[in-house]
């Protein structure tokens, strides 16, 4: 209980920081329901703005996601510091913010308007995980999906080079996602994940900035019956007869996986840079026209080594689940109730 007061406390701290100064702001913690979260009220002269706001931790994508799954709801998120992806994972959920770093972004039907931005001095540094290398990615891959991170382990589970391997452990942990308890060297040196909750929040805000830059090439066909079933029957076979790496993900992928949505809009596919460089050859393969709009195959180049690793299913090649969770975090929408049925019914991140 006193834990709960302390965080009412520093909830009401931080969205009176926000608001201001003739605002008065109350704020009630609610005592039901999994998740912390609390009743507010912003009051302006006669008018009352009423919302129910939540905890989100540090303000990691992973922390406002698991958040908004367990507040049902709710409509702000308070954190201590919202990074850019969580912000714009929290915007296309139509979801307010406010955090202790000076962001705030709150618009209520009542008529109540925040919006604010800190300035240079106080605005948070670029997140570390936007910086990650594409081998930094994949050792975190690795090392969610069960692969105990020492040199030796991650290079062989990823084909990255012992180099490139020994470079992206040492990212990690110096990034404290990693923890060597005992000062050891050499290859079989004892790192271990340090918070794998963390790990995967940093992660997947690293994998959304990746999926942002990467290239695509947007492709419009006619489908045989439905675009799951086209999948399984036309486009598998067709990429498959290339003997090139690819791997579903998104929506096809979670339905593979573990079911929670039914209807499948958009093929998402990862391929091999050789067949990525191609796209003549790639759109003749898979019977389709290259667009700019109006497009139902999206494909881009195989983000790390470890994406193609997932199962195959059907025959389809389905990208590691840890992957897949983080595509289905960055689309937003019913795709993020998606990810966390995945997350859950796959044990993305608990090893297995």
């Amino acid at each position: 209980m006193a834990e709960l007061n302390q965080l009412e406390t520093r909830v009401r701290r931080i969205l009176a920081t926000a608001l201001p100064g003739t605002l008065r702001v109350a704020v009630a913690a609610r005592g039901e329901g999994p998740g912390s979260n609390f009743e507010v009220t912003v009051q302006a002269g006669a008018a009352d703005h009423r919302f129910l706001a939540g905890w989100a931790g540090e303000g990691w994508p992973g922390d406002v996601e698991a958040m908004v799954h367990l507040v049902p709801g709710v409509e702000v998120a308070v954190a201590a510091n919202l990074s850019r992806g969580a912000r714009d994972w929290l915007a296309r959920r139509g979801i307010g913010w406010v955090d202790e770093a000076g962001h705030a972004e709150i618009v209520r039907p009542s008529g109540l308007v925040i919006s604010r931005e800190p300035g240079p001095l106080t605005s948070r540094p670029a997140s570390p995980s936007t910086k990650w290398a594409r081998s930094t990615l994949a050792a975190a891959e690795a090392a969610l999906s069960g692969t105990v991170p020492t040199v030796e382990n991650i290079e062989k589970a990823t084909g990255l080079s012992r180099n490139a391997t020994a470079t992206a452990l040492h990212k990690l942990e110096r990034l404290g996602l990693l923890q060597r308890p005992q000062a050891l060297r050499g290859p079989m040196s004892g790192r271990r994940v340090a918070d794998t909750e963390a790990l995967l929040a940093a992660y997947v805000d690293a994998a959304t900035d990746q999926r942002s830059k990467s290239p695509k090439i947007l492709m419009h066909r006619l489908w045989v019956g439905d675009a799951l079933e086209s999948l399984r029957t036309e486009v598998a076979p067709a990429l498959n007869a290339t003997k090139s790496k690819w791997a579903a993900t998104g929506v096809a992928a979670s339905i593979l996986l573990a079911p929670y949505l039914s209807d499948v809009t958009t093929l998402d596919i990862y391929v091999d840079s050789d067949l990525f460089s191609d796209k003549a050859r790639l759109a003749s393969r898979l019977g389709g026209r290259i667009v700019e709009r109006g497009h139902v195959v999206a494909i881009r180049p195989l983000p790390t080594p470890m994406a193609a690793t997932g199962p195959i299913v059907e025959g389809i090649h389905v990208a590691l689940p840890v992957r897949v969770y983080a595509d289905l975090l960055s689309s937003g929408g019913r795709a993020a109730e998606a990810a966390q049925h995945l997350k859950e019914v796959r044990g993305v991140a608990s090893g297995s």
